[in-house]
């Protein structure tokens, strides 16, 4: 009859158990899921810098380029002469 009061504490003890085994897993997947989004953020900063360097090199290629380059270079995107 005792082990009958006592499955009482037994179950109490389980419940705070798995409550903190609970607690732990939604604590980890916040942690991963915020690590993540920061990661992305972080990708997403470095794409931008090299589109930056990258337009950067050719705007100062561009510059730096005569008139008569310019207008050869602008020959060579046309596809007039294909037709």
């Amino acid at each position: 009859m005792t082990w009958l009061l006592s499955l009482g504490a037994r179950l109490k003890a389980w419940l705070a158990l798995a409550g903190a085994v609970a607690v732990a897993i939604a604590a980890a997947y916040v942690t991963g899921r915020r690590s993540a989004a920061a990661e992305a953020r972080a990708e997403r900063a470095r794409e931008q810098l090299d589109a930056m360097r990258a337009r950067k090199e050719i705007d100062d290629e561009v510059d730096a380029m005569g008139a008569a380059d310019l207008d050869a270079e602008y020959r060579r995107w046309l596809r007039d002469g294909d037709r």
